[in-house]
């Protein structure tokens, strides 16, 4: 008998070591961010407003409708800023994966506001090849005050990765402002 009590009172001193240990797909995870940081990329968990947020997720058990809120990981790269960096306006621009597909977009991709007047055609053009290359989990994609940032899930795992910082990557060396407003870069 008093071998049993010391088992259980051991059990209850090791039973909860084990429950805060991370499991596979949290260690999965914390490599993934790892490489990420590893190639320059900052990484950041935080919530934004659900871009399609009429889902039957964001009501209650009791029926009152929920706040449409996305919890998920931002990746963020910074572009150089132009030498005369206040005599040009910035741009600042936001892309969000919806249900419906616009024209100018692949895929189910628009602009949050509208395309930005003074962005260069061949970040457009950029976008436009890129986006349908991103994973089915990114979310949302924007630059404001130079900081490149993507939204995402990571269910896609390792080619999902590879393809996030491809594309930040791209994006951040392809020339943001009109030819005539591109000035030189520190």
């Amino acid at each position: 008998m008093t071998y049993l009590i010391i088992g259980f009172v051991l059990l209850l001193i090791i039973a909860p070591i084990f429950a805060i240990l991370p499991s596979a797909r949290q260690k999965e995870k914390m490599r993934l961010r790892g490489k990420a940081m590893a190639a320059g990329i900052s990484v950041e968990l935080t919530s934004i407003q659900d871009p399609i947020p009429n889902q039957d997720k964001y009501i209650s058990n009791t029926g009152k409708p929920l706040e449409p809120i996305l919890r998920l990981v931002a990746y963020r790269l910074s572009r150089k800023k132009p030498r005369q960096w206040r005599l040009v306006s910035q741009i600042d621009w936001a892309l969000e994966r919806g249900e419906e597909s616009t024209k100018d977009l692949p895929g189910t991709w628009f602009w949050v506001q509208s395309k930005p007047g003074a962005m260069s055609e061949e970040m457009e053009n950029f976008l436009v090849r890129e986006l349908a290359c991103i994973p089915g989990d990114v979310v949302r994609i924007d630059e404001k005050n130079y900081v490149l940032s993507i939204y995402w899930h990571e269910n896609s795992g390792e080619k999902g990765l590879a393809e996030v910082c491809k594309f930040l990557n791209g994006c951040i060396e392809t020339v943001l402002y009109k030819p005539q407003d591109n000035l030189e870069l520190d």
